[in-house]
């Protein structure tokens, strides 16, 4: 079922694991892909590679997971996430939204945005 499918892939770009491997992280990432920051700063795949397996990873809780087909290549994912990044004292909350867009062979993430909101 796609919903799962995609599900399984925006979790996997919350694990640490997967979080600190570039090679699998430029498999998931669509080489177009747009990322709007917390603070809203854009970025796109390089910088995402370069930073995100440098990085402690913190430890996400996903609630309020919601799924649209938007087109037969183009799927997007609406939740809510918390998390804790190491060293800080406090949690954030956040909305996020993430589109996947199957290109050839898979399904890639090709843009995502973060919005801080109230804790939940």
């Amino acid at each position: 079922m796609l919903k799962q499918s995609i599900i399984e892939l925006e979790f996997a770009l919350l694990n640490p694991e997967v979080r600190h491997s570039a090679s699998t992280l430029d498999r998931l990432i669509h080489d177009d892909f747009l990322e709007i920051g917390a603070m809203g700063i854009s970025f796109g795949k390089t910088e995402v590679l370069l930073r995100l397996p440098e990085e402690n990873s913190p430890k996400f809780t996903v609630i309020d997971i919601q799924f649209r087909q938007l087109s037969e290549d183009i799927a997007q994912l609406t939740y809510r996430a918390s998390f804790k990044p190491i060293n800080a004292l406090d949690k954030r909350y956040s909305l996020r939204t993430s589109l996947w867009k199957y290109a050839v062979d898979r399904w890639q993430i090709i843009y995502h945005q973060g919005t801080p909101c109230q804790p939940f």
